[in-house]
């Protein structure tokens, strides 16, 4: 189409210019990126698309510029349902967030404590239960938030007024996650760490590097997220009584492994991630097949996911298919966020096989399961922008119908 191709020679042509500023060579930043000088040129002239976000992450950083910059627009312009109303709640939250880093005004009346963690409970409920979690749990987030802080200054229940604090700041991380949100989420993950540590909660703690895990693996420092999820885990067991170990402490240790597991398994550290995920399996076995953590979900069906999600890192797109033949999504996996990762995950694998029509109707099943999630999907905008240029015909229609619903299409 004509705005595909006026897209290519744009970001192409901007790429080349921004390149030439810096005095990088092709061969320079091809080695910087991983990618080869066949490649940048092809990219550069417009002869194909930049396939993946992250490849034009990593160009954006080595050349010194933003992504606006290479694509001529903001890129929150580009984030199927990043409208007015998430726009507003991310600048309503970071005013919150930032205003609190000082003394806290005497709210009068104060916040009932239990009232505002009971909120908090309800906000993590929605999260995995609902279809529309992104939209509700965004409408009542600043306010919780900010509830949560006045509650926890003013309340005598320390221990409570801390965890339901640490779990505002932690439900706040996994909604800033899908949208760009500059370097709020890291603000928030690192407030969360400091509410965890000045409580000393073993579990708190734990779920603290949990969270500034994610943040770093969304930025894609793998290594790194790796090591912050190992040294928190070892932290943790160093406080489990092995004669009584608390089960939301065990929990909090299974998590701990799954997410160290991802972060190996996008390093191409084979060995490293399974035997993490093999760690976890055996923790959420000990729990039993009805524990689930009310914020992470941990339990044996989440271990399941995660070795999907490990197998499509790694590129083992056979085990992939295996494994989603095998997995009971809606008896096993009580999160439909989850679910919907599931299949996002299943599809990325039948792509990377060539199986394009499966890939796209796997990726219609997900947005049956939760339109929402589809929609602000990072990992879905990269799978549908190469099902819509690949000349697979038959899964063209399929692609384009999600990418006009989810906003990435407009014609």
């Amino acid at each position: 189409m004509a705005g595909d191709a006026d897209l290519l020679r744009g970001v192409g042509a901007a790429i080349a210019a921004r390149r030439r500023a810096v005095g990088m060579t092709q061969l320079s930043l091809a080695e910087r990126i991983g990618r080869s000088v066949q490649w940048i040129s092809a990219v550069e002239q417009g002869r194909r698309h930049a396939e993946r976000l992250p490849d034009l992450v990593r160009i954006a950083s080595v050349v010194g510029c933003t992504l606006d910059d290479l694509i001529g627009r903001p890129v929150a312009t580009l984030t199927p349902g990043t409208g007015p109303s998430q726009a507003d709640t991310v600048t309503a939250l970071r005013e919150v967030v930032m205003r609190s880093a000082g003394p806290i005004p005497v709210v009068d009346p104060a916040p009932d404590l239990a009232g505002v963690a009971a909120r908090v409970d309800e906000a993590w409920r929605t999260w995995h239960e609902s279809p529309s979690a992104h939209q509700e749990v965004g409408a009542v987030l600043p306010a919780l938030v900010a509830d949560a802080h006045a509650a926890h200054t003013t309340s005598a229940d320390q221990a409570l007024g801390a965890r339901t604090l640490a779990g505002a700041y932690q439900i706040a991380r996994q909604w800033l996650h899908h949208v760009p949100s500059g370097d709020l989420a890291w603000v928030v993950s690192d407030r969360a760490a400091h509410i965890a540590r000045a409580a000393d909660d073993p579990y708190l703690i734990a779920l603290s590097g949990w969270a500034l895990s994610g943040t770093y693996r969304n930025a894609g420092h793998h290594d790194e997220a790796t090591r912050i999820c190992l040294v928190s885990a070892d932290e943790l067991q160093a406080r489990i009584d092995p004669a009584d170990p608390p089960k939301d402490l065990l929990g909090a240790y299974g998590t701990l492994h799954l997410a160290a597991a991802v972060g190996a398994a996008h390093s191409a550290q084979d060995g490293r991630a399974w035997a993490l995920h093999r760690v976890a399996q055996d923790t959420a076995d000990a729990l039993g097949p009805g524990y689930s953590d009310p914020w992470t979900k941990f339990g044996v069906g989440n271990v399941d996911l995660y070795a999907m999600a490990i197998s499509a890192a790694l590129g083992r797109l056979d085990d992939v298919a295996e494994l989603s033949a095998n997995l009971d999504l809606n008896n096993n996996v009580p999160s439909v966020e989850r679910r919907a990762a599931a299949l996002i995950s299943m599809a990325r694998g039948l792509l990377r096989r060539g199986e394009d029509e499966s890939a796209a109707l796997v990726l219609l099943e997900a947005e049956r399961v939760s339109s929402e999630w589809v929609h602000n999907s990072r990992v879905v905008r990269e799978l549908l922008h190469e099902l819509v240029v690949r000349d697979h015909t038959r899964a063209r229609s399929h692609a384009r119908g999600l990418a006009r619903r989810g906003g990435l299409l407009t014609v």
